[in-house]
């Protein structure tokens, strides 16, 4: 079953929604992992209530959320962490090269005082590493660093399902994220949207903009082809 019409969340496959945002906000995933329930990325935290109502009525809310894991460190996917903190303890986990950051207190990578938003401490409980294999209850994800728009950026794998979360390193129709802020890196950029089509997967579900339900390596070769040809980058 798809979830279409009002209600916010689109279902991807059997445990898996994504809700796209019309907003500043970032994109948040909703994956129940049995006895642990999931989200990726947490948008900016400026409508937590509009969050729990919408994930109510997939049978979640913010209560139950046990884990959030992040694809960067960016004001609009972190932000949200922080109303849900105070509804629950969820477990955080974040590229080391950024955790390692938020944990020293420097926030300086969350954009926060670029958009002139006051963002307090917080510890990530969990620093994520190339390659490693992520199990959150019955949920697996290989992780892949994919740096470019920031340094920690990283991309999700499940190749049971064949989904690929790309956070704002691929979008959909052959583009991809910005690399002007701190950290951003075209060269970096390229490499890490090449790395992306040489992997398997049909979907890919991206930190802004549509979802991408099927062809989506076709998307990928197209955003890899656009960005080396725009930094001319091989």
């Amino acid at each position: 079953m798809n979830i279409w019409g009002d209600l916010m969340f689109r279902q991807v496959s059997d445990n898996i929604y994504i809700k796209v945002s019309n907003s500043f906000d970032s994109n948040i995933i909703y994956i129940n992992g049995g006895e642990k329930q999931i989200l990726v990325d947490a948008g900016t935290g400026m409508y937590p209530d509009a969050l729990n109502q919408d994930l109510v009525k997939i049978g979640s809310s913010v209560e139950a959320i046990t884990d959030i894991v992040l694809t960067h460190s960016h004001i609009d996917h972190i932000g949200g962490v922080l109303p849900i903190i105070e509804a629950s303890s969820p477990t955080l986990h974040l590229h080391k090269s950024e955790g390692e950051m938020i944990n020293s207190g420097d926030m300086r990578l969350t954009l926060s005082t670029t958009f002139g938003v006051e963002f307090p401490p917080m510890k990530i409980d969990n620093l994520l590493e190339e390659g490693q294999n992520l199990c959150i209850g019955n949920v697996c994800f290989k992780v892949y660093s994919t740096p470019g728009h920031s340094i920690g950026s990283i991309c999700l794998h499940m190749e049971d399902q064949g989904i690929l979360i790309t956070g704002d390193t691929l979008f959909p129709g052959g583009s991809f994220g910005r690399v002007d802020f701190p950290t951003g890196n075209p060269q970096q950029l390229v490499a890490s949207l090449k790395r992306i089509t040489e992997w398997e997967f049909v979907i890919a579900l991206p930190g802004h903009m549509n979802a991408i339900t099927s062809n989506a390596k076709r998307h990928a070769e197209s955003s890899y082809e656009m960005a080396r040809s725009m930094f001319r980058y091989r």
